[in-house]
């Protein structure tokens, strides 16, 4: 076996970064998460700008001591600013919210939800009527499947 030279490498870190190529780009886009984000975006555009600010030697240390944080959530405060996630506002999806009920919805829901009482009573007497029928067929032994004599 061969192993990898820099080209290889540099090929193969090129093929990731290439837009429109078909294999897919492994790299997730931090802050990018369907469970949502532990620190709000301000406070995270806040913590970077102090450690921007920050030029001797121990006081980002103090920071994030201050702050709560350690230093891989500052780096990864650092990766979402670099991608971009923290400029733009993020925008929530809403829910759309239920329909208020307009005197013409209201009489419509009235009208169906008679009308479903009225088939309700309907289908329970067709129930009924089928349950009668397979009673009195067994009293008089009658079958109510075709017979085969009459197929002939």
């Amino acid at each position: 076996m061969s192993t990898p030279s820099a080209d290889d490498n540099q090929q193969a870190s090129d093929r990731l970064n290439i837009p429109g190529d078909p294999t897919p780009n492994p790299q997730v886009i931090p802050g990018n998460s369907e469970f949502g984000n532990r620190y709000p975006r301000a406070f995270k555009i806040k913590i970077l700008q102090e450690a921007d600010a920050c030029n001797q030697p121990g006081q980002i240390g103090k920071l994030l001591k201050s702050a709560g944080i350690t230093h891989a959530t500052l780096t990864s405060f650092r990766r979402q600013r670099a991608a971009g996630t923290l400029d733009a506002p993020q925008t929530k999806t809403r829910k759309q919210a239920p329909a208020t009920l307009t005197p013409q919805n209201t009489e419509r829901v009235l009208q169906l939800e008679r009308e479903n009482r009225k088939l309700k009573r309907r289908l329970e007497q067709a129930e009924a009527i089928i349950d009668i029928q397979k009673k009195v067929s067994r009293l008089l032994e009658i079958s109510l499947e075709p017979s085969e004599e009459g197929n002939k």
